[in-house]
């Protein structure tokens, strides 16, 4: 039987907790301010949606090949987190406005999604475990797909808002700030293999 509280408690636990889109959101709206970060975010939230609707179709159709394939996206995501790890310790902030490349920032996030093994294993473990055993409609598992992207967003927004509130706190410490960020990714990056 489908425990849609139970369901909504994972989702919730699962997005708001730190990880590659939600450290990268807070970095974005500290460098930029919430409204300048939400190119990044709307390439996250598209990004998102398309993994989310991938994780639906590959689970429904693929079972046999997960394991196969998650092997390559923990190699893909380790090296991707450690990058973005680096890029995170060296940035420097400033609380004096600059313009930002819209597109680029956009690009950035969505790509980012395709090795973010976090909400892959997000997407796998709702769709096997929540919501293949007990809906097989292809219109309802779309819903459930923007439902696990939207709660993901929500939570990517709310990182990027705690960024840009706390950007002048972040900018007297930054060297702090980006060493914690840092290790959280490559705490990220270390969990993958565990």
């Amino acid at each position: 039987m489908f425990s849609l509280p139970t369901f909504i408690f994972y989702c919730f636990t699962s997005t708001i907790t730190p990880g590659p889109n939600n450290l990268m959101s807070m970095s974005w709206g500290m460098r930029v301010g919430f409204f300048k970060a939400l190119p990044f975010n709307l390439g996250v939230i598209t990004g998102f949606f398309a993994v989310m609707l991938l994780c639906c179709i590959g689970c429904a159709a693929l079972n046999s090949l997960i394991p196969e394939i998650m092997g390559l996206m923990k190699i893909l995501g380790t090296l991707y987190l450690v990058w973005l790890a680096w890029k995170i310790l060296k940035a420097v902030y400033s609380l004096k406005p600059f313009e930002i490349d819209k597109k680029k920032a956009f690009i950035s996030g969505f790509c980012l999604q395709f090795v973010n093994f976090k909400i892959m294993v997000y997407g796998i473990v709702s769709m096997q475990t929540f919501i293949l055993p007990h809906f097989t409609d292809p219109w309802i598992l779309v819903g459930f797909s923007f439902f696990l992207a939207a709660m993901g967003s929500g939570c990517n927004l709310i990182w990027s808002a705690f960024g840009s509130a706390f950007a002048h706190l972040f900018s007297k410490y930054t060297r702090p700030v980006n060493a914690v960020l840092a290790l959280s990714l490559l705490f990220c990056a270390g969990s993958l293999w565990i």
